[in-house]
């Protein structure tokens, strides 16, 4: 049995994922994480506080070399190319995975000319790089060496928890319900949901309504933004729902939004079109590799109020479309984002890295 240690937040509903499928399939899995959680299959070193200050920062990552050091592990991936990212490379065990999931690789860099270094310093000790999208991993070139590419590997989703319900609404009087589950924060867009639908309910009352999942520091100013739009009874706030409970919320949707302003990967949009539902999403990140525009679902410019009210009139309208996209998400998704088979190839991954290791020695 292999020895796996994954640094990253095991609080994560990502990294419960990986973890606990990887421990089910047999790797004894290992997570080093400042936040604590229970993950089946695998084990949990939270890294302790220590007196506070930038004092416990160097003393946490201290702890984190040493904890690494200790576990011996036969692989060190870290979730996350910069944080988790720099402590596996001060740890200087291989082999090493770094896995980028968004903003690590789209803004962390940007920041100034001294964290483009420290992230091209950090990818340069990574035996592998991998990204869940072709546009991230296009974007993590910038930061490496000429030629060096990244192993492209989905979160994917559970397609047997994440599939269509036994029984589709059929009541064609009712309002068409769309939605999202999001983390509340601007850069998800969700302000420009709210004014599309405003203008649909301006136009003709009473078509449709929304139903959001999701808390953060945007829920106040969403909350007021829905007042002022005269749009807040049309609203069902769900607040945060737990993980297993995101399949339901989609399966209860007509038509899910995904009007993101970045976006890395888009897994809001895969776990939508795997439970057969078609998608409204923005044209940008990694959100056209998972949404075919007028085969899956539709994409709009980010940002765009009149091109989003326009497309969830479409599918007011177009209810033979709207199942059409569904079905044919359903099949992209079964094709190209099952879970079990985005695993396998992280396992082939971890299998091409620790053959090369021991072909070395």
């Amino acid at each position: 049995m292999s020895k796996l240690c994954l640094l990253a937040n095991a609080a994560s509903s990502h990294t419960e994922k990986w973890a606990s499928e990887l421990g089910r399939r047999g790797w004894d899995v290992h997570v080093v994480s400042f936040l604590p959680a229970r993950i089946p299959h695998a084990t949990v070193h939270v890294v302790p506080g220590f007196i506070g200050g930038k004092l416990d920062v160097i003393l946490r990552r201290s702890w984190v070399v040493d904890e690494v050091k200790r576990l011996k592990p036969d692989i060190i991936h870290a979730h996350y190319a910069t944080s988790f990212g720099f402590l596996g490379a001060l740890a200087k065990e291989h082999p090493y995975v770094i896995s980028a999931w968004g903003s690590d690789i789209f803004s962390f860099p940007r920041k100034s000319f001294v964290h483009s270094l420290l992230l091209k310093w950090t990818l340069k000790q990574a035996d592998v790089l991998c990204s869940t999208s072709r546009i991230m991993a296009q974007e993590m070139q910038r930061y490496t060496d000429a030629g060096r590419r990244a192993e492209v590997i989905p979160f994917g989703v559970d397609i047997e928890r994440f599939k269509p319900p036994a029984e589709e609404r059929q009541e064609a009087s009712q309002p068409l319900i769309f939605g999202v589950a999001k983390y509340l924060e601007p850069v998800y867009g969700l302000d420009v949901l709210f004014k599309a639908f405003a203008q649909i309910e301006r136009q003709t009352p009473g078509r449709a309504c929304l139903r959001l999942a999701g808390d953060g520091p945007e829920k106040a100013r969403l909350q007021r933004l829905a007042l002022k739009l005269g749009i807040a009874r049309k609203i069902e706030w769900l607040g945060a729902i737990p993980s297993k409970d995101v399949a339901e919320l989609y399966q209860s949707l007509d038509v899910v939004v995904v009007p993101s302003r970045q976006e890395s990967f888009g897994v809001t949009a895969v776990e939508g079109s795997a439970c057969g539902r078609p998608i409204i999403a923005s044209r940008v990140g990694g959100l056209p590799e998972v949404v075919a525009d007028h085969e899956t679902g539709l994409l709009i410019p980010p940002g765009k109020v009149k091109e989003l009210a326009a497309a969830m009139e479409y599918m007011i309208d177009h209810p033979e479309e709207r199942k059409r996209m569904g079905e044919a998400g359903r099949s992209f998704v079964l094709e190209h984002y099952d879970w079990q088979e985005n695993v396998t190839e992280m396992e082939r991954v971890y299998r091409e890295v620790l053959g090369d290791r021991s072909q070395e020695q």
